[in-house]
């Protein structure tokens, strides 16, 4: 990798977010756009069966395009409908972490976070600009 990729790669704010959402983290009934502009960054979000389906190989795949973050959404610890998937995602994403880390790039790229029972589609909303706000402010503190 060149110098100047490098730094692309690192200080510029992503164009791009993909969130990775639980499906039973969704409330009965409740729909998310499946994208969106939020604080100038294109939000994708990706509902999947379980987090623990987020294997570590498609989540560096994804950051290998124009994607600047990575974030995962599970269910409350402890009340994974499928046993242990939120535990799985979060080994997943500190091995994304550790990756990263390893190559150079800010961790923080990579980030997962656990909803709480009960909660609405404007509770996700918040933790997902939470983590667009996170990624992006790493990238643009990296500018910096």
């Amino acid at each position: 990798m060149t110098a100047a990729n490098e730094k692309s790669l690192t200080d510029k704010k992503p164009s791009c977010i993909i969130i990775f959402l639980c499906k039973n983290c969704v409330p009965a009934g409740g729909k998310l756009p499946v994208q969106w502009n939020e604080e100038g960054v294109h939000v994708r979000i990706r509902e999947i069966p379980c987090s623990g389906k987020v294997d570590a190989q498609y989540m560096m795949h994804a950051l290998e395009g124009d994607v600047g973050g990575i974030f995962v959404i599970t269910c409350p610890v402890g009340e994974c409908t499928l046993s242990q998937g939120n535990y799985r995602a979060e080994m997943r994403v500190k091995t994304v972490q550790r990756l990263l880390a390893e190559a150079g790039l800010d961790p923080k790229r990579a980030g997962i976070a656990h909803c709480k029972a009960g909660v609405t589609i404007e509770g996700l909303k918040g933790i997902i600009g939470d983590a667009v706000r996170t990624i992006a402010g790493t990238a643009v503190a990296a500018q910096s």
